[in-house]
């Protein structure tokens, strides 16, 4: 009985580490162009900021009502795939994500501080 108190007590005044959360991305949208990156379906805020770094890279769904952007083509070289990581960057909800990733790119994503944008295995 004292123990299970002081084990109460003890839990209390020290404070525990909380329960990492896992995020769960929502599935590609359907517009999306096959391949490693994509934008989340739904995640889109229409934000936008992406024009200005990887307009070649990701569009807006060609209904005219800029109510969702998806990856209209996959970065191939490395000057694209910096682009895309730009998006990634500035993009305002961390909608785009990779999965399936090369090791090399996802090491760079990684070293840019986008690793929680790498969907696991």
């Amino acid at each position: 009985m004292i123990g299970a108190l002081l084990d109460k007590l003890l839990r209390w005044f020290i404070p525990q580490a909380p329960t990492p959360q896992i995020y769960t991305p929502a599935p590609p949208h359907p517009a999306n162009v096959p391949g490693t990156f994509y934008v989340e379906d739904g995640c889109c805020i229409s934000c936008g900021v992406w024009e200005d770094v990887a307009p070649d890279l990701l569009a807006w769904l060609p209904d005219g009502s800029y109510s969702h952007c998806y990856v209209a083509r996959q970065p191939e070289m490395d000057e694209e795939l910096t682009r895309m990581i730009d998006a990634m960057h500035v993009g305002e909800v961390d909608c785009i994500r990779a999965r399936n990733c090369r090791a090399d790119w996802a090491e760079r994503l990684r070293a840019e501080g986008l690793g929680h944008q790498i969907d696991p295995d």
